[in-house]
């Protein structure tokens, strides 16, 4: 997904309120003419338009004074602020939970949930991990959390067996698997870092469990510009990545991120550092393999969280046409029966707390998500002008540390320099 400088939401947002202004109304769909209200569900999940249009046919034939069309846009951020735009904001709209999402929120566009009875029922935490990302005004929540992603460290189960190898609970014991699956010719992690994003899910599963504060709170800290706070901090989570990286496939910087799924599917490797997302894509390269997942340990297990991120959520804007309906079409979505079809199919968790994630893969995460021992990514909290994921691929592939604190630091002050002062 493609995420947008604060200063582009900013004018979006200025667009789309002059255009409202001028008689533009924020909605994308209206009254037909059949005498019944057509809503536009703009979904950005390829992979699930089947389920998605079996939703709202469902919906549709239980509501007949209502017809919700599925509107797929893959690259939905950028279709989004087109539409922001023309002031014509979707009814009702998906969107993953990352910086773009916070961003567009804090502009005051969203509708805010607080006391809409649709978060009854949902994790506090998982809905929280909203709200750490940005919210239209103190109090807020801009969105509802729908299903969650967890990422650790996948595994092997069939080659961890053979190798006589337990899931580890502590950093200590991590390296001491690795090096137990090295002596016996096995590659403990699989890697493939061409890709450059590929080097993330091991900075944010780290960094979650490192942050014993809080993710969101050691970024707010470094959103204040004034020389306090410095990626230095963070040196024990970069030299762990270099640490893991070490110990895998000597082809990894040849290898894309399918090559990775692929050649993990196929038994090139015993782990491999990917969240919960990645687990149908290995699948489908051999959909009997047998997996599990562990949190990515941390020094002290008592610290050790799993980073979860919310995969799908749903929202819509501030003063929708048709509230009634939308909120109905919502609280259907919402539902157990829907929730469970969803993440059964994408191998996600789901946040209502009646619910588990009965997938036999997600078992090892399960625990602390019952548990709410949970943080958000560390790299949702980066602007797109700051290239996170290339200086992370860099420094993997040269081990500079000190060159990455220092372009870190440099690129981070300048970006959210420049961010404070349009904000």
């Amino acid at each position: 997904m493609t995420a947008l400088s604060r200063r582009s939401f900013l004018a979006t947002a200025a667009g789309a309120a002059a255009l409202t202004a001028a008689g533009g109304a924020l909605a994308g769909c209206s009254s037909g003419d059949d005498g019944k209200v057509h809503l536009e569900l703009f979904q950005f999940k390829s992979e699930a338009i089947a389920l998605f249009d079996t939703i709202c046919a469902d919906f549709n034939a239980a509501n007949p004074d209502v017809v919700v069309t599925q509107n797929f846009q893959a690259d939905n951020i950028t279709a989004l602020r087109a539409r922001l735009v023309k002031g014509s904001i979707p009814d009702l709209i998906t969107i993953n939970g990352d910086y773009s999402y916070g961003a567009l929120a804090r502009t005051g566009i969203f509708a805010d949930f607080t006391d809409s009875g649709l978060l009854d029922g949902v994790n506090p935490t998982m809905a929280g991990i909203l709200n750490t990302l940005g919210t239209g005004a103190e109090g807020q929540t801009n969105g509802l959390a729908f299903a969650d992603n967890g990422s650790g460290i996948i595994y092997n189960k069939d080659v961890f067996e053979s190798a006589g190898v337990e899931p580890p609970t502590t950093w200590a014991e991590l390296i001491e698997v690795c090096q137990t699956l090295q002596a016996q010719g096995i590659n403990p992690f699989y890697w493939a870092t061409k890709d450059s994003w590929t080097g993330a899910p091991a900075f944010s599963s780290l960094s979650g469990s490192f942050l014993t504060d809080g993710v969101a709170a050691w970024y707010g800290r470094r959103r204040v510009i004034d020389g306090r706070t410095s990626f230095r901090e963070l040196s024990p989570v970069f030299e762990k990545m270099l640490q893991a990286y070490q110990y895998g496939n000597d082809d990894k910087a040849a290898l894309g991120y399918n090559d990775g799924n692929q050649g993990f599917a196929q038994g090139k490797g015993a782990m491999y550092w990917h969240g919960t997302y990645a687990i149908p894509a290995i699948r489908s390269y051999n959909p009997d393999i047998n997996l599990g997942t562990f949190a990515t340990p941390a020094d002290d297990k008592a610290d050790t969280k799993v980073v979860s991120g919310v995969d799908v959520a749903f929202t819509m804007g501030k003063d929708p046409a048709h509230p009634e309906e939308n909120q109905r079409f919502l609280k259907h979505i919402m539902s157990e029966a829907n929730m469970s079809a969803y993440c059964a199919q994408q191998t996600a968790y789901p946040t209502l707390t009646t619910l588990r994630a009965d997938d036999p893969a997600l078992e090892g995460l399960q625990p602390y998500v019952d548990d709410e021992r949970l943080a958000t990514y560390s790299d949702h909290n980066f602007p797109q002008a700051i290239t996170l994921n290339a200086y992370l691929q860099q420094y993997l592939f040269n081990g500079d540390l000190e060159a990455l604190i220092q372009t870190l630091d440099t690129q981070w002050d300048k970006v959210v320099t420049r961010i404070n002062e349009t904000s």
